[in-house]
């Protein structure tokens, strides 16, 4: 009972005092943030690349050319697609680090500051949800914000030291801004995304759809009269298919060109709802900001031919049926997609069962996020990377659609008959039915925070630690030549040589498309070595002359093939190991 006065206490409280809310959801998430990611481990190896830059721009500013990915595009055509981001992580890697810590130490705790910024952002994601649902006076709007921890692909994306909650705090924004039609904000919020991340094409798509919802709801609205039309001439057709059969060929054709010119008039519409005023205004404040943010950037004019190949080429082709790329790349199982978004799932159908059921009834807000979040979700079956942005739109449609739906219930009617059910015969079946529905709704609730929540945290226990490779990078740094080539096992380990030694330069990184773009040859050759493809004996000579490299970086753990290959050869000779790697000197 003091549990029920408590709660109810602060309800009370934060309907007088709304910055409660708030704060209590950005403390709950940057709590949560912060058990996740609390143990000494990494999933995405992005995130020591990320850190690393953002300390490199700390230092010395922006990093304008990129030498340490010597076979890839990079080294020729550089853009720091994420440096707003990484400006954004210099507060938090300027915090004062204890005293005393000897240099490899301070490595290590410059990535655990940037898993504070991490869990900083991922809980202001959280807040933009809110923000937004209170803006539309949305019931229960704290409940449905919490919904989202139930989602552990959600989760996963938010908890990586990367860019992609900044990314989403911008279009929840952008949101916001198209709904409400705020051109200048639109125009400066697209901007603002070209410096931040470069995913800045989403905005122009969310714009896109807008205008096709805005258009679709229009269309609606005026095809009841083309239905009345229809009807007329089906009457009149079936008055003369009873008069005279050489008639009726002359009236079926004629009813056919009669859809025919419905379906033209129909699309026209459609094409002239799209262009109304607003629509052209939005869709120019969109693309003005982007263009601004190409030109009035400090890369420019790389930007253009760098994000047509960052765009076209990775997110759009994308060649993973020709190379190995990062798994999020993939497509999600079908089946273990529903089980993770469960939760949000039952929700979501409902509202677009709603929505199919309802359609003449519906605003351009319902459509719009209907259409997005359909788009978003077909997206990330493609690439699973996407799937945070499906989520805020499926989240928002719901929403939406549930408000309306209270609209439509006689909440009389249903007092009065539980009321009947609950005082009549059958009472204690009714009410041992409501106990079981309160116990499966307590037990899955649990068992998807666990699955979320607690699932996440043990993943981060289990995989790279965060100082995977440290001693080995040391070891290069202070037995080579600064700028010396190294030639490592795969593409995936460049981002912990990067952070722990930049000064050697590597193969590839990040993306194996940027090798494969920049020589299709050469990544043959380099796939085909670190594969066990190349005969052993012409390994040395090839990694000598294609790739001017004397030493070799393995990761015994992950790449064991090569490391076999390798460790049987006479003409490679052992120069550093340990437990999760080796590094071998051609003579």
């Amino acid at each position: 009972m003091t549990f029920a006065k408590s709660f109810n206490c602060y309800i009370v409280k934060m309907k007088r005092w709304p910055w409660l809310g708030y704060f209590f959801v950005f403390a709950l998430g940057f709590i949560i943030f912060i058990y996740i990611l609390i143990p000494p481990g990494i999933i995405g190896p992005d995130s020591f690349y990320h850190t690393k830059m953002a300390l490199m721009i700390k230092e010395q500013g922006l990093i304008k050319s990129f030498p340490w990915t010597q076979f890839t595009t990079y080294k020729n055509l550089f853009v720091d697609h994420h440096f707003g981001y990484h400006y954004l992580l210099i507060p938090f890697l300027s915090l004062p680090s204890p005293q005393n810590l000897d240099p490899l130490s301070l490595e290590i705790d410059q990535l655990i500051k940037a898993k504070l910024g991490t869990a900083f952002f991922a809980a202001l994601v959280f807040v933009m949800i809110y923000w937004f649902l209170k803006r539309f006076k949305i019931k229960s709007a704290l409940l449905w914000t919490l919904l989202a921890y139930l989602l552990a692909p959600f989760l996963l994306r938010l908890s990586l030291t990367r860019a992609p909650a900044i990314s989403l705090i911008i279009l929840i924004l952008g949101f916001y801004f198209i709904i409400k039609k705020k051109y200048m904000l639109l125009f400066l919020l697209s901007f603002i995304y070209v410096w931040t991340y470069g995913a800045w094409p989403l905005m122009l798509v969310t714009v896109i759809i807008y205008a096709l919802a805005s258009a679709a709801q229009k269309w609606m609205d005026q095809k009841q009269d083309v239905k009345n039309q229809i009807s007329k001439i089906k009457n009149r057709n079936q008055k003369l298919k009873i008069k005279n059969t050489n008639k009726i060929y002359k009236n079926i054709f004629t009813f056919l060109r009669f859809y025919l010119l419905s379906f033209i008039f129909n699309l026209l519409s459609l094409i002239r709802h799209f262009f109304i005023k607003t629509n052209v205004k939005l869709l120019a404040s969109c693309i003005t900001g982007l263009l601004a943010g190409l030109i009035i950037n400090p890369y420019f004019p790389k930007t253009l031919p760098f994000y047509w190949f960052q765009t076209i080429k990775i997110a759009i082709i994308n060649y993973s049926n020709k190379i190995g790329v990062g798994a999020e790349w993939y497509p999600f199982d079908p089946s273990l997609l529903i089980i993770a978004l469960l939760p949000l799932l039952i929700f979501w159908v409902i509202a677009m069962a709603w929505f199919i059921t309802n359609i003449k009834k519906q605003n351009t807000t319902t459509w719009f996020f209907t259409l997005l979040s359909v788009f978003f979700l077909l997206y990330s079956y493609k690439a699973q990377r996407n799937i945070e942005y499906f989520i805020p739109p499926a989240l928002f449609l719901s929403t939406f659609t549930f408000g309306q739906m209270r609209t439509y219930i006689n909440w009389a009617t249903i007092g009065k008959n539980l009321k009947k059910y609950y005082t009549g015969s059958d009472n204690i079946f009714y009410f041992l039915c409501f106990i079981f529905f309160i116990v499966f709704i307590g037990f899955f609730i649990i068992f998807y925070l666990n699955f979320s929540i607690v699932r996440l945290h043990t993943q981060y226990k289990e995989k790279r630690p965060i100082n995977q490779f440290q001693m080995a990078a040391h070891w290069l740094k202070n037995n080579t030549q600064k700028g010396e080539i190294i030639f490592q096992s795969d593409w995936d380990i460049f981002p912990q040589l990067f952070y722990f030694n930049a000064h050697n330069y590597y193969i590839n990184g990040l993306d194996q498309t940027f090798m494969y773009e920049y020589d299709k040859e050469l990544y043959t050759a380099w796939h085909n070595i670190v594969s066990g493809k190349t005969s052993p004996q012409d390994i040395p000579q090839t990694i000598s002359e294609k790739f001017n490299a004397s030493y070799v970086f393995i990761d015994k753990k992950q790449d064991k093939i090569f490391y076999n290959v390798l460790k049987k050869s006479p003409q490679f000779k052992k120069t550093y190991e340990d437990y999760e790697s080796i590094i071998y000197k051609i003579p």
